[in-house]
């Protein structure tokens, strides 16, 4: 049974422990569980975040190169720590850049010659200036992932133009999602709209600018840091983060979801749109190249598409679906079978499996 490592930016091991008692879908693992299933022997470790001696002058150093690298991040701490499990694995999965870079560089160095699957959130976008020696240092690093993921179309024409990834190596995989864990009989209803996400392109402020002028009271679920110092209108409710066991309750208690999101070319929302998608749900979603290409989503019949920073073409489909239950409905039951047919993490698991037995070749 082949043996993979899988990185991950953070500890991960009570997530795992969480999804085995049922309280969390294995996308939050990218697929670590469907993984296993198709044949592999999957190694978690929260190792890598662990203090140890000499680790503290390696922090120093990812918080540098972190700067530098205009805050991507460097675990040279966590590549350090688990650098023979890096050489004894037949091949590594590196979810998110800042675990996959300083795995790359002990390539570059010849210290390990495991292979590499490199998933990539944001990097080129990170970059569009395409300068700078970070830059250059991650432009050369890439060079030894044996192939490089990411999870939108548009990402993948940046990868391979800022950073001159070749199209061999270079794959679009589309997120999936737990179906099942979201496929549940819906609590009382809750008349209040739903708006959750914790990452850096949620457009918070033109949400607040939306709903400001309506009757309607919003529940928003946030990363505290980046709605501190907003002006939330007065019919906002903001509520703290919670485990996603709780927010699946939330959601299917919800008419309708809202994610308003900073044009990007990479993954903002993406994970949370297909969750709500999967939980039934009418779903007003900003119109970034990442989401409208590669999910075959389409605006009036799976979901409803605005304009990134549209304040009055937000407030307008805010107030359409607010009034028309029939539209919820429908918009809901083709939004939940479209994720089931399509983006299952059956999908994505049959994808990485694909990429991880190309990278052992």
């Amino acid at each position: 049974m082949p043996r993979v490592l899988m990185l991950f930016n953070r500890p991960r091991a009570a997530r795992l422990a969480d999804a085995e008692a049922g309280r969390c879908p294995d996308e939050l693992l990218y697929g670590l569980r469907a993984l296993g299933r198709r044949g592999w022997q999957v190694e978690l470790t929260d190792d890598g975040f662990a203090d140890y001696f000499g680790g503290s002058l390696l922090k120093a150093l990812d918080d540098l190169l972190s700067r530098g690298g205009r805050r991507t991040g460097f675990h040279l701490k966590q590549a350090w720590r688990l650098r023979e499990r890096l050489r004894a694995a037949d091949v590594v999965f590196a979810t998110a850049d800042s675990s996959g870079l300083p795995v790359l560089l002990f390539k570059e160095f010849g210290w390990i010659s495991t292979p590499v699957v490199y998933a990539s959130i944001g990097l080129a976008e990170t970059f569009a200036d395409a300068r700078g020696p970070v830059f250059a240092l991650y432009r050369r690093l890439l060079r030894h992932a044996d192939r490089v993921l990411a999870y939108s179309l548009a990402e993948v024409d940046a990868l391979a133009k800022v950073f001159e990834v070749r199209p061999e190596r270079l794959r679009f995989v589309s997120f999936g999602v737990e179906t099942d864990f979201f496929a549940r009989e819906a609590p009382a209803a809750s008349p209040r709209p739903l708006s959750f996400g914790l990452d850096h392109q949620r457009d918070w402020p033109t949400l607040f600018a939306a709903v400001a002028g309506l009757d309607e009271v919003v529940e928003v679920i946030a990363n505290p840091d980046i709605v501190r110092g907003l002006a939330a209108p007065r019919n906002v409710a903001l509520v703290p983060p919670e485990p996603i066991h709780l927010l699946r309750d939330r959601l299917a208690a919800a008419p309708f979801v809202i994610l308003p999101v900073r044009q990007n070319n990479y993954t903002g929302a993406t994970i949370s749109l297909l969750e709500a998608l999967a939980a039934g749900k009418a779903v007003i979603v900003s119109r970034t190249r990442a989401i409208e290409e590669g999910y075959g989503l389409r605006d009036g019949e799976n979901c409803v598409f605005t304009p990134p920073g549209d304040v009055p073409a937000l407030a307008r489909a805010i107030a359409r679906l607010t009034a028309d239950a029939e539209l919820r409905a429908r918009l809901g039951g083709a939004a939940a079978a479209h994720v089931r047919a399509h983006y299952d993490i059956a999908h994505y698991a049959d994808a990485i499996d694909g990429a991880l037995r190309e990278a052992r070749r």
